[in-house]
């Protein structure tokens, strides 16, 4: 019994879920903790994401590398979800953002719900989407994944969101054309698609930049917390035929799998980041207590084409006012174009762009001499009007 625990382990390990567990009864995600210990932790996944209380932060471009050329891949079934899986040796990695190293794709999987008004595992607002897509990237370094699931740092799991729409998105096709033939668990197919990795995994270039990161979890058992997270906030589409089709495949009992998400978890004082995409530095530090702060760097960011047009130092506690300096180039002051100088702002909160106008309006120290050097030349030709009847 014991050698075929470690036979097997490697295995469970491999595909990233235990076989004994579901989404409904005794097999439910409040039940998982009963044989997997890690999934009553403190850093579990899925979590809600509340946009008014992350903190803002920068870091360097996520960098995709190998993902445009061709792979072959396959379809599974694994009884939970649809995965998929590159079958190449030369494999997909990504680097950048807040990991600190490179990172092997190992495979992708997806969750989905009951209907198509639920279905992702995190939630940004309280709000659920249709579906959501994991891609998995074990730590490059430690040389396979099965030594990465031992390291904290091991894991790096990206997150698309999707929302059902009318039109399908032809990503979707090859994917949904032969779904009907791994419908039973455990059948594997080869997708013919050689580019389905690089259209599920690589998004444009705005959107790979803008997304929320947290430590974090699997979520499915073992529920290792070994997963820094990078959750892509623009959501992607989906038809509700295609989305349908995901609900045809069967677990291992021959029931359908109609939803395989995991509740949210407590978030437990962990920090969540947003990136900054207008501004690149290095990975940023927590904060500790109740202090949010946000620094915008004042240097010109040397490996993105993203630049701020205005560069300001804000510092924004959660309880005490703040000093901001802001430099603004030029603006406009009685018709004419006038060069402000530098503002010191005390305020609750970072200024606006709107507080920043009313400011410079209301206490330009020339508005006073342009009002006379105005007025002039109208005292001049009056006076000269004046005079003439007298010569």
């Amino acid at each position: 019994m014991i050698l075929l625990i470690f036979t097997l382990g490697p295995l469970f390990l491999t595909n990233l879920v235990s076989a004994d567990f579901g989404y409904d009864g005794d097999d439910g995600p409040s039940h998982w903790g009963d044989s997997h210990k890690a999934c009553l932790g403190k850093q579990q996944s899925p979590i809600d994401i509340e946009a008014k209380d992350v903190t803002m932060a920068s870091y360097p471009p996520l960098e995709f590398s190998n993902l445009q050329n061709p792979h072959k891949a396959n379809l599974t079934n694994n009884g939970h979800t649809v995965m998929i899986k590159s079958v190449d040796t030369e494999l997909p990695t990504i680097s950048g953002g807040p990991i600190n190293d490179t990172y092997t794709f190992q495979q992708l999987h997806f969750h989905w719900g009951q209907n198509d008004r639920i279905g992702s595992e995190d939630l940004i607002n309280n709000h659920s989407f249709s579906m959501e897509l994991h891609a998995v990237f074990w730590k490059k370094s430690y040389e396979t994944a099965d030594e990465a699931m031992k390291h904290s740092d091991g894991l790096t799991v990206l997150g698309y969101l999707y929302q059902t729409t009318d039109d399908s998105n032809p990503i979707f096709d090859s994917i949904v054309s032969r779904i009907s033939e791994i419908e039973t668990a455990g059948s594997t197919i080869t997708i013919d698609d050689s580019s389905v990795l690089n259209k599920l995994v690589a998004p444009d270039i705005v959107s790979a930049q803008n997304y929320y990161t947290y430590k974090g979890s699997l979520t499915t058992p073992p529920c290792l917390e070994i997963v820094q997270w990078i959750d892509f906030i623009d959501p992607l589409p989906i038809s509700h035929d295609q989305l349908a089709a995901f609900r045809n495949i069967q677990s291992s009992d021959g029931k359908n799998v109609t939803h395989n998400f995991r509740p949210v978890q407590p978030l437990n004082g962990r920090v969540i980041y947003r990136n900054n995409i207008n501004e690149i530095t290095e990975t940023p530090k927590p904060t500790s207590g109740s202090m949010t702060t946000t620094t915008l760097v004042t240097t010109a960011p040397t490996t993105a084409a993203i630049t701020a047009p205005t560069t300001a130092a804000v510092t924004a506690p959660t309880t005490a006012p703040t000093t901001a300096a802001v430099t603004a180039p030029t603006t406009t002051v009685g018709g004419k174009l006038t060069k402000m100088s530098t503002l010191t702002i005390t305020s609750t909160r970072a200024p606006t762009i709107e507080s920043i106008n009313h400011m410079d309006n209301n206490g330009s120290q020339h508005s006073g001499q342009e009002r006379i050097w105005i007025a002039s030349p109208f005292a001049v030709i009056f006076g000269i009007i004046f005079l003439l009847p007298y010569q």
